[in-house]
C-alpha cells in the first residue's frame, strides 16, 4: 500500500471516530438536559448540528480538512453550552481532557488548542457568572479552578506531544515504505530491461545452435546443439514470465479483450504442450459440449493460465496424469468459465498452499529441490484471474496432488454449444478402451470420467469393452459406426482393427510417435485425449460401401485445384490421381477464373488464403459464370482452416463442400461422392489402379487454354540411397516420419516434395527479402505461411514454427519482431534448402526451366504401383 493511500484511510478514521463521538456525547447532553430542565432551543440546535454534521460527512460536501473543523467547532459550541451551566462547572475540565485525547487521533495540534481555548472561555465564563452572582471564592473553590486550569494545560502538552511522537514514527514508516516501493519499482524494471536484454542474445543463441545443429553430420555434436536451444528456449520462456510478473507487479497490466473460440485455443494450446509432456504421464482434458462457441475475454491471458496450470501439473506428477475439466456457468453478464486442473502428483502441505502465490516461491525450493523454473507461475496465473474478474482456489494434499479451480467471468457473442454432431441418431459408438492399463487409479477415473462427459454432452451412445471377446460379442450384437481403440489395444490387434475400419470409423487413441501402416484405413486421434477432435471423427461419414465393393474409381473426372503453393498442387495432384483423376492447376484466384472460362471441368477445388484474390472471392466469379453458362460446377474449400467453425463458414459463403489439409481420404471420399453425379464414380475391385481405356475425356476448351506443367524439377538421381537421405535428413531435424505420413507413407512422393521445397526455395526466399525490405507486411506474411505450410509438410516443425511467428507477427503489423527474427529464419531456411540439395542431387538451377510447356497430366501406372504423370499425346 502506498503511502498515501495509508494516511488518507488514517485521516477518514479520524473523521469517523470523531464524529461517532460527538453524536455519542450530544445525545447524553440532550438526555441530561431534559432531565435537568436546560433550555430548550439549544437542544434544537445541537441536534441539527449533528445532523448536519452527518449530512457533510455522507456527502463528502466540503474538503476533509474543511469538514473536520466544522465538526471540532459545532463539538466546542455543544461543549460551551454544557460548561455554562452552574452544576458542570467543575466537571468540564474532566470533559475536556477526555475530548483532548480523543483528538489527538487528528494529529492536528490547532484543533488541540481550540480545544483548551474553549475551556479557557468557558471557565472564564463561569467565574464571571459566580461574581456577578456575588458568590463567595473560598481557598476551595480557588484552588480547584486552579489546578483544573494546569490539568488541561497539561493534558494539551501531552496531547501535542503524543501527535509529534506519532507523526514522526508515521513520516519514518512512510519514508521506509517509500523506499520499499522506489526500491521494488526499480527491480522491476531492471528485471524487465534486463529480460529485455537477454531476450535479443537469446533469440540469437537459439537461431544460430539449430543452424549449427542443421549442419552439423556428428551425432553427439548435434545432440548437445539441440540442448543448447532447448536450455535456450527455457530461458526465453522464463524471460516472458519475469515479464508478465513485471506488468502485475507493477499495477501496469492491461487488458485487450477479443472474441474467441474454445476449440481454437485449446488447439493452439494443445500443439504447444505437447512436446514437453513426458510420455509416461497422461494428460486428460475434458470440456463441457454446453460451453457457448464464441465468448469474448483477453484469450491471450487466458491460454497462458490453462498453459501454466497444465505444465505445473505435469511437472510436479512423477507418475499418473493430469486431469482438466472446462465447463461454464450461465450468468447474468454470460458465463463464468470454470478451470479445474487435478494432478496425482507430490502436492502441498497447507503452509506451502498458502505462500504459492508469493513471486519466486516453490514448494520444494532450496538446495534440493526436485523441480525447475522460477517459481513464477502460479503468481503470473493469480495476477491474470484477478485481471479478469476470476478467483482462484487451491486445494492439495502431500503425496496424493493437487486441485485448482479458476472461475472467470466471460462474454458469450455466439450462445450455440462449442461442438455438436450433425445427426446423433444414427450414430452408435463401441469403445475398445482397457483403462485398468493404467496402474494409477486416478488416470483410469480421468478417463472413465471423460468419456462419460462427452457421451452425455454429445448426446449419443457408446458401447465399452476391454477385450476381444467382448468386442466379437458387440459386434455381432450391435452395429457400430465408429470404435475407438487405444494404441495398445489396436497393436495387440491390428489386423482384426483394420478389417473393421472397412465397414465403420475406427479412431486410434495414440501417443505422437504412432503412425499406422500405409495402406492403413484407421482414424489416428493424438494425444492428449479430449473432445473436440472426437466431435470431428463423429461428424465424418464412413465409406463402408467403398470399402467392400473395391477402390473409388473417378476416371472420367477433370479438376483443378487452386493454390498459390506449389508443393500443395504436388501434393494434391497426387492425391486426386489416384483416384483417376486429370488434374489441372491454378496458382491463383485469378488463374483459375480464366481457366474455368477457357474450360469446362467438372469439380474445383480451391485454396482459401492467396496473395490478391482470395479463394472465397474466387468462387464465386467461377460460380456465377458457371450459372450463366448451365453448368452446375462444384467447388469445394481445400484448406488448411481448421478451426471448429471454419466448414460451415465456408458452406455458408457457397462452397459445395469442404476438406481440410492434409487431407483425409475418408473425408475426400464422402465429399466426391456428395457433390459428383453417380456415373463419374466408379469402384475398382482389383486393388489397382487402374484407368478406364487409359485415358480420360479432355475438357473443352479453345486454342488459348494454356495447362498447368509439371511441377517437379529435373535432377539428378543423388549418391545417397533412402537410407542415407533419411539420416542425412534426421540429422538436420527433419522428422522423416511425420513428412512420409503427411505423404500417405509414398517414398517416392516424399521426395519430389523435398525436390520441390528446394527447388522453389531462391524464389520464396527473394520474395521475402523484398517485401522485408519494403515494409510489406501483407505480402511477407503471405509468404511465410507458405513457408510454414510447407516445411511442416516435409516434417521440419522447427523452421515451420518459427515462420508461424513471423506470419503472426506480419498480421500484428509487430516489425520490431520480424527484424529481430527474420535473418535467423532465412539462415535456417538456406541450410536445410542446401542440404536437401545436396542428398538428393538437386541441380542448382534446377527447377521452372519447362514453365512454359504445355502439360496436361493424367495418372499412369508403373510396375510397383507408383504414381506418375504423363505428358499428352503429342505433346
Amino acid at each position: 500500500m502506498k503511502p498515501n493511500t495509508r494516511k488518507n484511510e488514517l485521516f477518514q478514521t479520524s473523521h469517523l471516530t470523531i464524529l461517532i463521538s460527538y453524536s455519542v456525547l450530544s445525545a447524553m447532553l440532550i438526555a441530561e438536559s431534559l432531565l435537568l430542565s436546560w433550555e430548550l432551543w439549544a437542544l434544537i440546535l445541537i441536534a441539527a448540528a449533528v445532523a448536519l454534521s452527518w449530512i457533510m460527512h455522507i456527502r463528502q460536501s466540503l474538503p476533509d480538512n474543511s469538514r473536520l473543523w466544522m465538526y471540532s467547532i459545532f463539538m466546542m459550541c455543544t461543549y460551551f453550552f454544557y460548561g455554562i451551566h452552574p452544576t458542570s462547572m467543575f466537571d468540564a475540565a474532566l470533559v475536556m481532557t477526555a475530548v483532548l485525547l480523543l483528538f489527538t487521533v487528528t494529529a492536528n495540534k490547532p484543533l488541540i488548542l481550540l480545544c483548551q481555548i474553549t475551556y479557557f472561555i468557558t471557565m472564564g465564563y463561569d467565574v464571571i457568572a459566580m461574581i456577578s452572582a456575588g458568590e463567595a471564592f473560598d481557598s476551595l473553590i480557588i484552588s480547584r479552578i486552579v489546578l483544573h486550569f494546569f490539568i488541561i494545560i497539561i493534558a494539551g502538552k501531552i496531547a501535542r506531544s503524543v501527535i509529534d511522537k506519532w507523526l514522526s514514527v508515521l513520516g519514518n514508516t512512510h519514508e521506509e515504505i517509500e523506499q520499499l516501493i522506489d526500491s521494488t519499482d526499480r527491480l522491476n524494471d531492471f528485471l524487465a530491461n534486463v529480460s529485455h536484454e537477454i531476450r535479443t542474445p537469446i533469440n540469437a543463441v537459439m537461431g544460430l545452435s539449430r543452424v549449427c545443429a542443421d549442419k552439423e553430420k556428428d551425432d553427439a555434436v548435434r545432440t548437445d546443439m539441440i540442448s543448447v536451444y532447448n536450455a535456450g528456449k527455457r530461458v526465453a520462456d522464463q524471460i516472458g514470465d519475469i515479464l508478465d510478473y513485471s506488468e502485475i507487479d507493477r499495477g501496469m497490466l492491461a487488458r485487450n479483450d477479443e472474441d474467441y473460440m474454445l476449440a481454437s485455443l485449446l488447439n493452439d494450446l494443445v500443439n504447444e504442450i505437447r512436446p514437453d509432456k513426458p510420455e509416461h504421464i497422461e494428460l486428460i482434458i475434458d470440456v463441457d459440449p454446453a460451453i457457448p462457441a464464441v465468448m469474448n475475454t483477453d484469450v491471450v491471458k487466458l491460454k497462458k493460465i490453462l498453459r501454466h496450470l497444465i505444465m505445473n501439473g505435469l511437472k510436479y506428477t512423477r507418475e499418473g496424469g493430469v486431469y482438466v475439466r472446462i465447463s461454464s456457468i450461465k450468468k447474468d453478464y454470460g458465463v463464468n468459465l470454470c478451470i479445474e486442473v487435478t494432478d496425482t502428483g507430490i502436492g502441498m502441505t497447507p503452509e506451502e498452499t498458502e505462500r504459492i502465490f508469493e513471486r519466486f516461491y516453490q514448494a520444494n525450493s532450496g538446495r534440493t529441490r526436485s523441480s525447475s523454473g522460477l517459481g513464477l507461475g502460479m503468481p503470473v496465473v493469480y495476477g491474470f484471474v484477478s485481471s479478469l474478474g476470476g478467483f482462484l482456489r487451491i486445494e492439495s494434499t502431500p503425496g496424493k496432488g493437487t486441485s485448482v479451480h479458476v472461475s472467470i467471468p466471460q462474454k458469450v457473442v455466439d450462445e450455440s454449444s462449442c461442438m455438436s454432431l450433425n445427426d446423433r441418431s444414427k450414430l452408435c459408438l463401441g469403445g475398445f478402451l482397457h483403462f485398468e492399463k493404467f496402474p494409477h487409479p486416478s488416470v483410469r477415473e480421468y478417463y472413465n470420467i471423460t468419456v462419460r462427459n462427452i457421451v452425455k454432452g454429445l448426446g449419443v451412445q457408446m458401447h465399452r469393452v476391454d477385450n476381444v471377446v467382448n468386442l466379437d460379442k458387440l459386434l455381432h450384437n450391435v452395429r457400430l459406426t465408429h470404435l475407438f481403440v487405444a494404441e495398445e489395444e489396436y497393436e495387440e490387434n491390428a489386423g482384426l482393427m483394420e478389417e473393421l475400419a472397412k465397414k465403420m470409423t475406427v479412431a486410434v487413441v495414440a501417443n505422437g510417435g504412432f503412425v499406422p501402416p500405409g495402406n492403413s484405413n484407421v482414424r489416428v486421434m493424438e494425444k492428449p485425449f479430449y473432445c473436440f477432435p472426437v466431435a470431428s471423427i463423429l461428424n465424418e461419414e464412413h465409406n463402408g460401401d467403398m470399402s467392400e465393393n473395391g477402390r473409388m474409381r473417378c476416371d472420367t473426372v477433370s479438376a483443378l485445384v487452386v493454390d498459390d503453393e506449389r508443393m500443395n498442387l504436388i501434393v494434391a495432384k497426387s492425391i486426386f490421381g489416384r483416384y483417376g483423376m486429370t488434374v489441372y492447376t491454378a496458382s491463383s484466384g485469378t488463374e483459375s477464373i480464366d481457366m474455368c472460362r477457357s474450360n469446362r471441368y467438372d469439380i474445383v477445388f480451391m485454396d482459401h488464403m492467396m496473395p490478391g484474390m482470395d479463394g472465397v472471392e474466387a468462387m464465386k466469379h467461377i460460380r456465377a459464370d458457371s450459372r450463366r453458362a448451365g453448368h452446375d460446377l462444384p467447388i469445394v474449400a481445400l484448406t488448411a482452416n481448421a478451426v471448429s467453425t471454419a466448414k460451415e463458414m465456408f458452406l455458408s459463403e457457397g462452397f459445395d463442400g469442404f476438406v481440410s489439409k492434409p487431407v483425409d481420404l475418408v473425408e475426400l471420399e464422402r465429399v466426391l461422392k456428395r457433390v459428383l453425379p453417380a456415373s463419374k464414380i466408379t469402384y475398382d475391385t482389383s486393388g489397382g489402379r487402374q484407368r478406364n481405356d487409359g485415358a480420360a475425356d479432355e475438357p473443352e476448351q479453345d486454342a488459348a487454354a494454356v495447362r498447368e506443367p509439371a511441377e517437379t524439377p529435373e535432377h539428378t538421381q543423388g549418391s545417397s540411397d533412402g537410407g542415407d537421405l533419411y539420416a542425412e535428413l534426421e540429422k538436420a531435424g527433419v522428422d522423416t516420419a511425420a513428412g512420409l505420413k503427411y505423404c500417405m507413407n509414398d517414398r517416392d512422393f516424399y521426395r519430389s516434395l523435398l525436390v520441390q521445397f528446394a527447388a522453389e526455395s531462391d524464389e520464396k526466399r527473394t520474395g521475402m527479402e523484398k517485401y522485408f525490405a519494403e515494409g510489406d507486411l501483407k505480402n511477407y506474411a503471405i509468404l511465410v505461411h507458405a513457408l510454414k505450410s510447407t516445411s511442416r509438410m516435409i516434417g521440419c516443425t522447427g523452421l515451420s514454427e518459427s515462420a508461424k511467428a513471423l506470419e503472426q507477427a506480419a498480421k500484428d503489423g509487430d516489425s520490431a519482431y520480424i527484424s529481430e527474427h527474420h535473418a535467423g529464419v532465412i539462415v535456417r531456411y538456406d541450410s536445410l534448402t542446401g542440404l536437401i540439395r545436396q542428398v538428393c542431387g538437386i541441380a542448382p538451377d534446377s527447377g521452372g526451366e519447362d514453365e512454359e510447356e504445355s502439360l496436361e497430366f493424367e495418372p499412369e501406372n508403373d510396375s510397383d504401383g507408383v504414381l506418375e504423370f504423363a505428358p499428352e499425346d503429342g505433346e
